[in-house]
Formats: C-alpha cells, structure tokens, sequence
C-alpha cells in the first residue's frame, strides 16, 4: 500500500495506487513554458519548475501556474549548511508549493531540522530527498570521489533521508524494486529519468519507460523532453497516462 499525494494536493492512502504524470516545464522562456501548459490544458495536473525556471520567472510565475489549477513540484535541490537550508524554506512560506526537494548529501542534521521547520513553515509541501542524480553512473560517482557502489550509495542515502524526517526519495527508476522493501509504505517515490519507448535518453544514464517505473512503485514519473519536444504535446502526455493505466 503506497500514499499517494492526489492532483489537487490532499494525501490520500490507497491500496491500488494511481502514478501520477509531472511535466518537468524546463524551457528557455517563461512564453515558451505558458504555451505548452496551454496546449496540454486540463490533462496536466503537476508541473516540475526547477532552478532554470525558478530563477529567471520567480514566484509570480509560480503563482499562476497554481492559479490554472496544477499542483507545483519546485525542484530546487538545496544544499547548503543547516541553517541556511532552513532559513531558504522559511522563505518559500508565501508558495503554493505541494513538493520541494533537497539533497540527501546535506546530511542527517540538516535533513532533520529541515523537516521540523517545514511543518511549520510548509505544512502543506513534502519535502523530497535526492539520492544520486540519474545523469550519474558510477564512472561519475567514482570522479567525485564516491567509491561505493552506487545502488549502495542511493540506498544509504534514502534510509538516511527517511529516518531524518524528510517525505519521500527522488530516485531513478532502477533502484524502485530495491528501495520500496527497504523503506516505510508511505514513502512517496517521484521518478525522472522516464522515457516512452522510442524516445531519445538524451543525458540521463538510468532510466525506464512510464509503465516500468509505474510497475515498479513509483508515485510520480518526472517528464519533460518526450512531452516537451513533441510536434503535439497534449497527445503525448494522454498517451503516456494512457499506458499507466492499462
């Protein structure tokens, strides 16, 4: 039995649970961005804003899109020393933010406080970890010094994670059937590293298809270029929520 955070933002325990589509809405412009959430209109329920587009389109941005009724996934990734982290979700009080992640590799103090200060602060929001990114392999890992295994290393980092108070694990999609034994039911999975059959895997070195990954537990699958770059992005999105549901 997995939890499941449903498109308008409430939790909701469900024994036969329904893996949710993100569109991770990383382009160049903020009229670019506001084009394809109006080609693919009501069919869309989340929407990742990550740093690229947080940065440049800021909070005003972010407002109208949950305005237009999505749910908001702001991947910002922050890892920084305790206090600052917490200071930084603090400052994200006034959002209409349903997830926000962090980097595991901040550590179990700063994860802790992080989560403590969130529930204040962001009652409404999950806080995710990031383990190991999917554009690294274990070549990459080795480069920045990380001798272990990676499998090993994403598994340390999410037990780390969840016993530190944070809500869910952003990992690839091959370490899903490993780490869902390992950590509580309600640990919510969110997934990049997605590509429909016959889409190009562009920089990500671990990945699967939407049914793959829905199979293998996640809750929410992040994708962008195969929705993205297509000639109808809206066509897109209903087929690939079409194969999660068959």
């Amino acid at each position: 039995m997995y939890w499941l955070i449903n498109k308008r933002g409430h939790d909701s325990k469900m024994t036969n649970s329904k893996t949710e589509v993100i569109l991770a809405l990383d382009v160049e412009s903020r009229a670019k961005a506001e084009n394809i959430l109006e080609k693919t209109g009501d069919d869309l329920h989340w929407v990742k804003i990550g740093l690229q587009t947080y940065l440049r389109d800021g909070d005003s941005f972010l407002k109208d899109v949950s305005a237009s009724g999505k749910s908001i996934f702001l991947d910002l990734k922050l890892h920084d020393i305790p206090n600052t982290m917490t200071k930084a979700i603090e400052s994200l009080s006034s959002l209409p933010i349903k997830m926000l992640t962090l980097h595991s590799t901040a550590g179990p103090e700063a994860l802790a406080k992080c989560a403590q200060v969130a529930k204040e602060f962001l009652p409404n929001t999950h806080l995710l970890a990031v383990t190991v990114l999917t554009s690294m392999n274990q070549a990459n890992l080795n480069a920045i010094g990380v001798n272990i295994d990676i499998s090993k290393q994403v598994d340390n980092l999410a037990k780390m994670s969840i016993e530190s108070g944070i809500n869910g694990i952003v990992s690839s999609p091959l370490e899903l059937v490993r780490l869902r034994p390992q950590l509580p039911s309600k640990t919510i999975f969110v997934t990049p590293g997605i590509r429909p059959i016959g889409s190009s895997s562009g920089d990500q070195k671990r990945i699967m298809t939407p049914k793959q990954a829905a199979n293998s537990g996640a809750n929410f699958l992040v994708i962008g270029r195969p929705i993205l770059e297509a000639v109808e992005p809206k066509k897109t999105l209903i087929e690939i929520q079409t194969e999660l549901n068959l």
